[in-house]
Parts: C-alpha cells; structure tokens; sequence
C-alpha cells in the first residue's frame, strides 16, 4: 500500500514539474499494461513533406493528361461543327440565288462559268439572279450581278478565301462591286453546269444571249485542321433554264 501511495505521488509531482515548466516536450502520462506511455509534441519532417509533396504532385500530373485530352476532343469537335455549318450554309446561300437566275442578254450580266483549276478544283462563277441577298443601305436593284471565286488567303497561305461580289445590273460602267468574304479556309471551290438535259455537266460555259443553265452542280471543300479535306456537294435546278 506504501509503494503503490508513493508512486502515485511521484506522478503527480512529475505532472505538477511539467505543467510548470512549459518547455518541456515529453511528459509521461498514465501507465498500460505496466509501461509508460511519452506524448510528444513534435510535427512533420522535412523529407515527410517532400514526400508528400511528390505524392500530390504525380496525382496532379496523373489527372491533368485525359483532362486536356479533353479538352483537344471538345476543341476538334466545336472546330468540325463550325466547318459544316459555314460551308452548309455557303452553299445554301448560292444555291437560293442560283434559283433566281435570270438571263439578261447583255455582256457584263450573262451567265459565265470558267474553270480556274491549277493546283486545286477552282470555279469563277457569275450570274444575274432576282435572289441576292442586300449587301448595301439605301435602294436596291431587282436583279443583281454576283460572282463567287476563290482567292488566297493572305493570312494562310495553304488555305483559300471564297470571295463574293455584288454589283446591281443597272450600275454604270467603272462601278467597283462590293466584295465580302463568305467563307475562310477553303481548299476547293467546283462548279459545273448542265446546259441541255440530253448532254454531259461542263466546267466550262459561257451563256448565249438570254440563257441559263438547266441546273448547276456546286462542291465546297474545306481543310479540316489535319491536313485532309471535307467536301460538301449540292445541286440546283434553276427554274428559268428549262425555258431559256
């Protein structure tokens, strides 16, 4: 009873020191199972962070390829989305002033097709239709002169401009037409007429007098950022030609 009193006393004389001196970083603490058990106050070592600091970061670099990879797919895909529509609605466009073609037997206004190919498929289109779009205020002339070509592009040299002017067909002579670009990074641009039901389509044509085409075969192709090609085709049938 002595011994167990006397050292319950030395215990609590220790506790009493420590609390005292409050630099002291061990402290003995109740006895389990017969051994003393030290509390220490101590943090993380050095070589502990770096550690840990290397574990985060491989779990960081671990996530970070799919998440750009990612971000490369939804880029592609947004880029592919932008391509069609544009060359779907170019397309569209022309085709609905094709529709309104109209033959006027005058030199400047005649229907002309001229095959520009070199290196690529390349058409310089021209014609007078009642369907063009307005480009300018003020009034407008029911039938305007348009013509569709392509031009290289100044800020890219591998791609193409598809080139628009529009000129109203009561303008005197030395009027500049107005020019707009209707679509950017276009690799070809391919039109083909066909003047007589019974004959074969022509890159080529020239109207004569008063005459439109039957119908007009249009291709559209633009780069799709990997050093392929995306055509898109339409056909017209134009209203006037059966009776041109």
């Amino acid at each position: 009873m002595k011994k167990g009193a006397s050292a319950r006393a030395q215990r609590a004389a220790e506790r009493k020191r420590a609390g005292r001196g409050g630099s002291a970083r061990l402290c003995r603490v109740e006895e389990r199972g017969g051994a003393p058990l030290v509390a220490t106050d101590s943090g993380f070592t050095l070589l502990e962070l770096l550690v840990a600091v290397a574990v985060v970061a491989i779990l960081v670099l671990i996530q970070v390829g799919p998440f750009q990879q990612t971000i490369v797919s939804r880029d592609r895909a947004e880029a592919q989305v932008e391509r069609v529509t544009g060359a779907r609605l170019a397309l569209l466009r022309i085709a609905e002033e094709l529709s309104g073609a109209v033959g006027i037997d005058d030199e400047r206004t005649r229907f002309s097709l001229v095959d520009q190919t070199f290196d690529q498929p390349a058409s310089d289109l021209r014609f007078a239709t009642t369907g063009a779009r307005r480009v300018t205020a003020g009034p407008q002339d029911s039938v305007e002169i348009v013509r569709y070509f392509l031009e290289r592009d100044p800020d890219r040299p591998s791609s193409m401009l598809l080139l628009k002017e529009q000129l109203p067909s009561i303008a005197a002579e030395g009027v500049e037409p107005t020019a707009m670009v209707v679509l950017e990074n276009v690799r070809t641009f391919r039109a083909e007429v066909l003047p007589d039901p019974r004959g074969a389509w022509s890159p080529t044509w020239q109207a004569n007098g008063a005459q439109v085409p039957r119908a007009v075969r249009l291709e559209l192709s633009l780069n799709d950022g990997e050093a392929g090609s995306t055509a898109y085709r339409t056909t017209v049938t134009l209203p006037l030609g059966a009776a041109s």
